[in-house]
C-alpha cells in the first residue's frame, strides 16, 4: 500500500511537472511572439488564470525611475478589488517585493495588515512574483486564490520564480525594441530635419548669391549711369567751351548738378544700408518736433513739388517726441519724394500725425497709382522696385524704403503701406513718446536700439 502511495505522489509531481512545462512552453510562445507591451502583459495574466489555476491574477509594470506602476493588465479582480491592489503598493507590495524571488501570504497565517488587505480582496492566498532585469525590479505578477491556502514546495518556488524571468524578459525585450523603434523614428525625424534645413540653407545661400549678383549689376548701371553723363558733358565743357553758349552752359551745369546728387544719394544709401546691417548706425537722441521736421522736409521738396500740393495735418495737441530728428527727416523726404514722384500734376501729398497708443503714428498719403496687397509688404524689400511705367523711367537702387523701415525699427517704431490699386497709397508708421531718453547726448548703436 505504501508503494503504491509513493508510486502515486510521483506520478502526481510528474504530472504537475509536465503541466507547469507545459505552461511555459504556451506563455513563452506567446509573449515572444510580440514586441507589443500590452498583449504581453495580458497574455501574462491571462496565463496565470488558464494555465496556473488561479482565480484572480494581474501583472504590473513599473515605471523605470519612480518605480510606481506605469501599465497594468488583470483577470478575475473586479475594477474595485483592483484599485484596492494597486493602493496597497507602497504600504505592502513594494516591501513583500524586495524580500524573496517568490512572495506568498495566506488569510489564515497573514500579519494583520495583510489579513485585512486579503479580506478585502476577497482571496486566501496571494502569490507575488518580482520581474527583475539585472537584479533591477521592472514590475511583478500576482496570482490569488479565493478559497484555497497555497502551500509551495521548493520545485514550485523554483517554477514560479522561472516564470516571473520569462515574463521579465519578455517584457524587457518590449521594452527595448520600443526604445529602438523611438530612436531609429527620431533618428528619422532628425534626417528629415537637417535635410530640410540643408535644402533652405542651400536655396537661401542661392537666393543670396543671385541678391550678389542682382546688386552688383543694379549698382554698376546706377553708378555707371550718372558718371557717363557727368563723363561727357564735362569733356563738351573742357573741347568747347568758348563756342557753348550762356543758356547752354547754364544747362549743361545743372545735369552735371542734377547727376552729381544722384550719385551721392546712391552713395549714401549704400552706405546707410552697409552701417544698418552691421550693427553701426547711432541714434541721437534729441527732443523733436514732428510738424516742424515736415514743414522743412516741404520747404526741400517745394521745387520738386511743383504743382502738387502739399499738405500737413496735425492737431495743436500734437506730443512732442524724444528722436533722432536727422534720420527721421530723411525717412520723410523718403516717403514724401515717393509719394511726389506718384502723384498726378493736379493731385496733393499729405502728411498726417495724431496720438496713438503710448506714442504717435504719422501718415504720407498720395493720390497716385496705388499698390497690390502682395506687394505691399515686399516694397520694404532691398532693392525691390514696383514693375510700372513710373519707375522705369525713373531709376532707382530700391534701397530707399528698405533704409526707412530700418531706421523706424530704430526707434521702436513699426512701418507699413495700405493702399489699393488705383486709389492711392499711405503708409503709416509709428513712433514711441521715448520721453525717458530726454536729451543727454545719450546715442546708441542700432543694435542697442533695436533691442
Amino acid at each position: 500500500i505504501r508503494t503504491d502511495y509513493l508510486l502515486h505522489r510521483a506520478n502526481e509531481r510528474f504530472d504537475q511537472q509536465i503541466l507547469q512545462l507545459q505552461a511555459l512552453h504556451r506563455i513563452g510562445s506567446n509573449i515572444n511572439s510580440t514586441f507589443d507591451l500590452e498583449l504581453i502583459l495580458s497574455a501574462i495574466s491571462e496565463s496565470m488564470a488558464k494555465d496556473l489555476d488561479f482565480e484572480k491574477s494581474g501583472i504590473v509594470f513599473l515605471e523605470k525611475s519612480s518605480q510606481r506602476p506605469l501599465q497594468s493588465a488583470y483577470t478575475g479582480f473586479s475594477n474595485t478589488e483592483y484599485r484596492l491592489f494597486l493602493e496597497g503598493f507602497e504600504e505592502l507590495l513594494m516591501p513583500a517585493l524586495q524580500q524573496d524571488d517568490v512572495y506568498l501570504q495566506t488569510a489564515a497565517y497573514a500579519p494583520e495588515a495583510w489579513g485585512r488587505f486579503l479580506s478585502a480582496l476577497s482571496v486566501s492566498s496571494l502569490i507575488l512574483l518580482p520581474m527583475r532585469i539585472k537584479s533591477r525590479l521592472i514590475g511583478f505578477i500576482v496570482g490569488a486564490r479565493t478559497h484555497v491556502t497555497l502551500r509551495l514546495s521548493d520545485a514550485e518556488r523554483r517554477f514560479y520564480a522561472m516564470y516571473a524571468a520569462q515574463a521579465s524578459t519578455a517584457i524587457e525585450n518590449s521594452r527595448l525594441y520600443e526604445a529602438l523603434g523611438q530612436a531609429n523614428l527620431t533618428l528619422e525625424e532628425n534626417v528629415l530635419e537637417r535635410t530640410k534645413n540643408l535644402v533652405e540653407a542651400n536655396e537661401r545661400l542661392r537666393e543670396l548669391d543671385q541678391a550678389k549678383s542682382n546688386f552688383i549689376s543694379l549698382v554698376s548701371h546706377e553708378l555707371r549711369t550718372p558718371l557717363t553723363a557727368i563723363k561727357g558733358f564735362i569733356v563738351t565743357l573742357f573741347h568747347y567751351d568758348k563756342e557753348i553758349s550762356e543758356a547752354k552752359r547754364r544747362v549743361y551745369l545743372s545735369v552735371l548738378n542734377e547727376e552729381t546728387d544722384r550719385l551721392t544719394r546712391l552713395i549714401n544709401e549704400l552706405l546707410d544700408i552697409s552701417r544698418i546691417e552691421s550693427g553701426g548706425m547711432q541714434i541721437q537722441w534729441r527732443p523733436v518736433v514732428l510738424p516742424d521736421i515736415v514743414q522743412r522736409v516741404f520747404d526741400t521738396l517745394a521745387v520738386k513739388a511743383n504743382t502738387v500740393k502739399l499738405v500737413k495735418d496735425f492737431p495743436p495737441t500734437f506730443p512732442s517726441i524724444v528722436a533722432d530728428p536727422d534720420k527721421l527727416e530723411q525717412v520723410l523726404v523718403n516717403l514724401v519724394g515717393n509719394a511726389l514722384r506718384y502723384s498726378p500734376a493736379d493731385g496733393s501729398v499729405s502728411v498726417a500725425g495724431r496720438r496713438h497708443e503710448d506714442g504717435v503714428i504719422l501718415e504720407v498719403k498720395d493720390e497716385g497709382l496705388g499698390i497690390a496687397f502682395a506687394e505691399q509688404e515686399r516694397i520694404f524689400d532691398k532693392f525691390y522696385r514696383l514693375d510700372n511705367e513710373i519707375n522705369r523711367k525713373n531709376p532707382g537702387t530700391g534701397l530707399g524704403l528698405s533704409i526707412c523701415r530700418a531706421l523706424i525699427n530704430l526707434h521702436g517704431g513699426k512701418i507699413w503701406a495700405e493702399s489699393e490699386l488705383h486709389h492711392g497709397c499711405r503708409i503709416m508708421f509709428t513712433l514711441p513718446l521715448h520721453l525717458d531718453k530726454e536729451t543727454d547726448g545719450e546715442s546708441l548703436v542700432a543694435e542697442e536700439a533695436v533691442s
